[in-house]
């Protein structure tokens, strides 16, 4: 149902992303932020469902800045493959990675931020960060505790 598209980030890096498109006139439009795992069959799931309930769906690969279109299973040697990046991600360029996609997708109508894990400390960053989102949910972000003190420009659900 999708598609894989490039982005470019406010810094002018260009990452890759997965792009699905509803059938029809759009509702609106969601980022959905990968987990650990990469832009993987499950994101691209997600992004897929979301298209068939009406609404654009972008997933940037917020990995791409230190290794280019990454994607890992759930075996115990690919968890833990996957667990070698997270020392490796500078959150403020994760967040222009989101803000890309929010770009991508904002002609469509509200955007929502969606992420898993990493995706989800990241959504609410990016609620708590940056401009032009209506919502955001942020599902198990274990890094949230990190930054609860900052206050969300939107709802967010978690």
């Amino acid at each position: 149902m999708g598609k894989h598209v490039s982005l470019t980030t406010t810094d002018q890096h260009t990452l890759g992303a997965y792009r699905a498109d509803p059938a029809g006139k759009p509702k609106g439009a969601m980022v959905v932020v990968q987990e650990i795992f990469g832009v993987n069959s499950h994101i691209r799931n997600v992004c897929d469902r979301l298209a068939a309930e009406g609404y654009v769906a972008v997933a940037p690969a917020v990995f791409d800045r230190f290794v280019r279109d990454f994607q890992s299973g759930y075996t115990p040697d690919e968890v833990a493959h996957a667990r070698t990046h997270i020392a490796k991600v500078d959150w403020s360029k994760l967040l222009l990675d989101i803000q890309a996609g929010i770009d991508e997708v904002k002609s469509v109508g509200p955007v929502g931020v969606i992420g898993f894990c990493l995706g989800g400390s990241a959504a609410f960053l990016a609620a708590t960060r940056l401009d032009g989102i209506k919502a955001a949910v942020a599902y198990y972000g274990g890094q949230i505790v990190k930054y609860a003190d900052e206050k969300p420009k939107c709802p967010v659900q978690m």
